[in-house]
């Protein structure tokens, strides 16, 4: 994850105080342990699915043979071949999605719960911050990588390919369900947002601010790391930058589904100007990606509430 973080000292901010992340070294402890060792199970898993990820072949050059040669049984057995193994890896990275809802779930609920305040939880609890932090990482690079996987899928679905009960065990009801999970433009974004405006909805007697305060905290420290010279000369690699506006991003989004009024109203507690600013300022690759996830995953960004000039920054 690079040189992070030996982050901010409490500074005094619009909002208030920024708190002290070390998403570098932070260790459990007694009390974090039982939730840290869940997630920690979920997150290993992760970083294996993003090295299939990248080094993903899909079956598109046997598929189209296939469906170009319809009587040519060779070809339609080879393509079979090729397709069966992926439909599977497929059908894994789906599942991985419900449980890293459920390792969601456990952190929203270890740093919200009473008697502290988010900002306290975040001070008690580095591990697990650092934990959400990593979720929200894995969620954008897996979306990143996600296009080249997605056409396989829907190529299948299309050409009335999915009955793969026996070797993949993908049914009819599953096939759909992939199907739908694979069609969203940032498939693992979507499943966190929804889980997040489900864990809100199911605990009507938490404050939506503990939620959205922990959201946009997150949001501001990272903001404030990639703007300030100081701290971004601590970075020994580009990992961390890329590291830190993936997970700037992430809360944001996160934050705008879950917030009544989102992220880019005037009343917001995230500096969208500054978020957005930053991330154009950055000359990495993946910067027009995460701007697109802002673009096209967040729910208010076409309020009338939200600035002309928060737009114009977005065009």
């Amino acid at each position: 994850m690079g040189n992070l973080l030996k982050l901010l000292a409490c500074t005094e901010f619009e909002h208030g105080p920024i708190v002290f992340l070390d998403f570098e070294h932070a260790q459990p402890t007694e009390a974090e342990t039982a939730v840290w060792n869940q997630v920690s199970a979920v997150l290993e898993e992760a970083h294996g699915i993003l090295a299939e990820l990248q080094s993903y072949n899909g079956a598109g050059q046997e598929i189209r043979e296939a469906i170009q040669n319809p009587n040519d049984l060779q070809l339609q057995e080879k393509a079979w071949n090729a397709v069966c193994p992926l439909v599977a890896k497929l059908k894994r990275f789906y599942e991985f999605s419900l449980r890293l809802e459920n390792a969601l779930r456990s952190l929203l609920e270890a740093l919200t719960s009473p008697p502290y305040a988010p900002m306290q939880h975040l001070e008690r609890e580095q591990a697990l911050a650092k934990q959400f932090a990593e979720i929200l990482h894995f969620t954008l690079s897996f979306d990143e990588l996600k296009v080249s996987i997605s056409h396989t899928l829907l190529t299948l679905i299309s050409c009335g390919m999915s009955s793969l009960e026996a070797e993949n065990e993908v049914n009819n009801e599953m096939a759909n369900r992939m199907s739908l999970f694979y069609a969203e433009a940032t498939p693992m974004l979507k499943t966190l947002s929804n889980a997040t405006t489900k864990f809100v909805s199911e605990n009507k007697t938490l404050p939506i601010e503990d939620t959205t305060d922990c959201l946009s905290t997150m949001a501001c420290v990272c903001r404030v790391m990639l703007e300030t010279p100081e701290y971004r000369c601590r970075f020994t690699n580009t990992d961390t930058m890329l590291f830190c506006m993936r997970v700037m991003v992430g809360v944001i989004i996160l934050y705008d589904h879950v917030h009544p009024v989102g992220a880019f109203a005037k009343t917001s507690k995230i500096d969208m100007k500054g978020c957005i600013k930053v991330l154009k300022e950055q000359p990495s690759n993946s910067v027009e990606g995460l701007l697109n996830a802002l673009r096209y995953t967040t729910r208010h960004l076409n309020d009338d509430s939200t600035s002309k000039q928060i737009r114009a920054l977005l065009q």
